[in-house]
């Protein structure tokens, strides 16, 4: 299961990202993330999301779950670098 650190907090950015590169639509990264297509709506139209709320931390842990085994990377900000998403590259065979 995924560890929420507060240093590695989606933002609605990145969930709307995640979702246009695996080409979903709020009902399918939804039923990926086993959440009401609301709960997706919702925290894409966030400007900020707090981790504050126990409901909302469960919700973002299966959405980054969900997005992480569908083949999305999540890119934090370092000092290198800001956000970002990306697809995981396939394994080798």
């Amino acid at each position: 299961m995924t560890v929420l650190d507060p240093d590695q907090m989606l933002t609605p950015a990145m969930i709307r990202a995640a979702r246009g590169l695996l080409g979903l639509d709020q009902v399918k990264a939804a039923e990926l993330a086993g959440l009401s297509q609301r709960t997706i709506s919702k925290l894409e139209a966030e400007d900020e999301l707090s981790s504050k709320d126990v409901r909302r931390r469960n919700a973002l842990k299966a959405i980054r779950s969900g997005f992480e085994q569908a083949g999305i990377e999540f890119i934090f900000p370092s000092d290198e670098s800001g956000q970002g998403v990306r697809m995981k590259l396939a394994a080798k065979k």
